[in-house]
């Protein structure tokens, strides 16, 4: 009988962290994202800021642009994510007018909590995708990913 895919563990590491951080652009088609607000009790918005933040340090700016949502609508989410100790404001070194917005200790264990409950996700997909499905989604994932920071990219410039 052939492997399957889902027991080649670089194939579901690398395809969740490629879902992981595609999870703030994707529908709610490939991931249960219902889910995943029940199991972590918090509004999607929550879960895809800790998921931008999870790559680094970002400015109110590029969250909300990131989001599609307004600066003024982010600080709420912003406000209940600090008070929850998940994350933190800070003034940049450079320039005292922006703020930095970065996960604490705990906001990066959650990170981490909310990859593997993707790649939990993962591992209980049909076993109707092939090996080459999965390596063709998560080719598309890792692109679409890119794509997606060169538009983000390409704005700020503008």
């Amino acid at each position: 009988m052939a492997k399957h895919w889902s027991n080649d563990t670089a194939l579901v590491d690398a395809l969740s962290g490629s879902l992981y951080a595609a999870l703030p652009l994707l529908p709610k088609r490939l991931i249960r994202v219902d889910a995943i607000t029940r199991e972590f009790n918090m509004p999607f918005s929550h879960i895809q800021i800790i998921c931008m933040l999870s790559a680094g340090e970002m400015t109110i700016g590029e969250i909300s642009t990131g989001l599609g949502i307004a600066k003024p609508n982010i600080t709420p989410l912003l406000d209940a994510l600090n008070e929850r100790g998940i994350l933190e404001r800070c003034r940049s070194e450079k320039d005292r007018r922006i703020v930095n917005v970065r996960l604490l200790p705990q906001g990066r264990e959650l990170a981490e909590q909310l990859q593997q409950s993707i790649c939990g996700q993962v591992k209980s997909w049909p076993e109707t995708f092939s090996t080459s499905d999965i390596k063709r989604l998560n080719n598309a994932l890792a692109y679409l990913i890119e794509m997606s920071r060169r538009l983000s990219d390409a704005e700020r410039q503008d």
